[in-house]
């Protein structure tokens, strides 16, 4: 019988995420009202995406791994909300109140859609996780097309 894999949930300092590090958490008011609704249409359009959705998530994991192990690991947390807010803010800069309201402006199926994008972005990491150390995110990606 199969021992089934339990994830443990991974601890570190905030300063060494990288979602904080680019501004995710930045709560501080930088952006005009007519710039947070430019950046969060923004946001609805790649979460309105899932093909370059699924791209950009898979790069966050893959790249802010600090931050993959962090948010991906504590299972209590929605962890969907997390991906997209963390590829919107690694593709576009914004942190995660403005992704919010461009997730406002999804309809149910485009979000009901980012869930499952999230979702098997999140399943991979996890198939990752436990065999790691010595296996990327990166084998599961496309291969860029060549023009």
């Amino acid at each position: 019988m199969r021992r089934k894999y339990k994830l443990k949930q991974i601890f570190k300092p905030y300063w060494l995420w990288e979602d904080h590090k680019a501004g995710l958490y930045d709560i501080r008011k930088k952006y005009s009202e007519i710039e947070e609704m430019d950046l969060s249409v923004l946001a609805k359009t790649l979460l309105s995406n899932p093909e370059h959705f699924k791209i950009v998530a898979l790069k966050v994991v893959s790249e802010w791994k600090v931050s993959a192990d962090v948010n991906l690991s504590n299972k209590s947390r929605n962890r969907q909300a997390w991906v997209g807010q963390a590829s919107c803010c690694y593709a576009l800069g914004v942190p995660e109140y403005i992704t919010k309201y461009g997730w406002r402006m999804m309809t149910p199926d485009q979000q009901k859609e980012a869930n499952q994008v999230a979702d098997e972005v999140i399943k991979l990491w996890e198939k990752t996780h436990k065999c790691r150390k010595n296996t990327s995110l990166k084998m599961f990606m496309k291969p860029a097309k060549k023009e």
